[in-house]
């Protein structure tokens, strides 16, 4: 299963029977404009400790250490999909039909915002492990807006194109040794890890650097999108 691509949970979380039309939903989950505040108070959130650690090991496999993280947030993730010919009419027309997801957003003064993807695995009524016990997937963030929050990239991951022509083993030489890491080159498409939550940077340099090179860009995590009213972000921290 591709990264970011979750399965449908057999048991769907209805929403509340206030919900009760597309721009209700969406007006759940409305999002507000937090870039301005300072949650430095809140840097203790349950498991982020755990995200900024996870995210410091992996920024040490490139020789740099993570900043301290100023700022701490938590966000829920979740798949709202309309709920038709319901045979129990007493039920809200909305339902959340894949497992909750955490989003642990921590700002360390790097191009991207820190992220901790923390899924909820359904055991029976709940979860006896979370968050602890469940796997963090690292995301870099460019912004806190809805699109970028739930469609955000994942950590360290870059996608390159080469122009025609471009002799490969001198190419996998040079990005070798401008630092990039599992490099995989098939054909003039390549897929490469850099250094974490600087990404926007690393494209740049590449970019400039290197004359063979068509664009670089990160590489981000998808989702089915086949259903309304869709994905939707709530700040819970």
């Amino acid at each position: 299963m591709s990264e970011g691509i979750p399965l449908p949970w057999p048991i769907p979380w209805f929403v509340g029977p206030g919900a009760a039309t597309v721009k209700d939903i969406r007006d759940a989950s409305a999002f507000s404009q937090v870039s301005h505040l300072d949650l430095s108070p809140y840097s203790n959130l349950p498991h982020a400790a755990e995200v900024h650690a996870e995210a410091d090991r992996l920024s040490q496999e490139f020789g740099k250490r993570l900043p301290v993280a100023t700022v701490t947030e938590l966000y829920l993730v979740q798949g709202v999909s309309e709920v038709k010919n319901s045979p129990d009419k007493s039920m809200p027309p909305f339902a959340v039909i894949y497992p909750p997801e955490f989003l642990f957003v921590l700002d360390v003064g790097l191009d991207c915002l820190v992220g901790g993807s923390v899924l909820w695995k359904n055991a029976y009524l709940g979860d006896p492990g979370f968050p602890e016990k469940n796997g963090i997937g690292l995301r870099s963030i460019r912004t806190r807006t809805p699109s970028a929050l739930i469609f955000p990239k994942i950590a360290g991951e870059l996608i390159i194109g080469l122009k025609e022509g471009t002799d490969l083993a001198e190419a996998k030489t040079a990005f070798n040794d401008f630092g990039l890491r599992n490099i995989s080159i098939p054909g003039t498409f390549v897929t490469a890890t850099c250094l974490p939550f600087q990404e926007p940077s690393v494209c740049r340099e590449l970019e400039a650097q290197f004359e063979f090179v068509k664009y670089a860009e990160m590489n981000g995590v998808v989702r089915l999108i086949d259903f309304a009213p869709g994905w939707t972000v709530k700040r819970l921290m």
